[in-house]
């Protein structure tokens, strides 16, 4: 059967998705689970499963009920905010390994699932959009401990 209405692009670009889909599992958010309206440290575990040449960029996409406050300085990497993004560049997270990167903020005050978009891409342009999801509940988890994105990445 031939699929005339593919063009190579449309081919590699799909490719691509479905080949990074198990990436995506482990993408991972912590905690998962917060209080409304709770002071709270996110750290997102971000991994390279796939790409040989190493990530260069990670953009953090906060929803607009989540209130931001700021993003963890990384060592290596130079950080820019617009509005309720965040991005990190100039690293490099190299084939299967991962990095960490931190945010901090004020739940949203109604109970829902919110999504975060996290955008991981490398030098030559490819990247790709994972949407990470917060369980934000009316009685659930609170952080005691110190407010700094040190401890919550332990």
């Amino acid at each position: 059967m031939r699929f005339s209405g593919w063009s190579s692009l449309s081919i590699s670009v799909f490719s691509a998705l479905v080949l990074a889909a198990p990436a995506g599992a482990h993408l991972s958010i912590n905690p998962d689970t917060v209080q409304t309206s709770a002071l709270v440290d996110l750290v997102f575990s971000v991994p390279n499963a796939a790409d040989p040449i190493g990530i260069d960029h990670v953009t953090i996409g906060v929803p607009e009920d989540f209130v931001l406050d700021d993003g963890e300085s990384i060592s290596g990497w130079t950080q820019s905010r617009t509005g309720q993004v965040l991005t990190w560049r100039g690293g490099n997270i190299p084939l299967r390994q991962y990095a960490r990167f931190g945010i901090r903020g004020t739940a949203p005050p109604q109970a829902a699932t919110v999504l975060f978009n996290v955008l991981v891409g490398d030098r030559t342009g490819k990247s790709i959009t994972y949407r990470v999801s917060l369980g934000v509940v009316a009685h659930g988890p609170r952080d005691n401990g110190a407010r700094t994105l040190g401890k919550a990445a332990l």
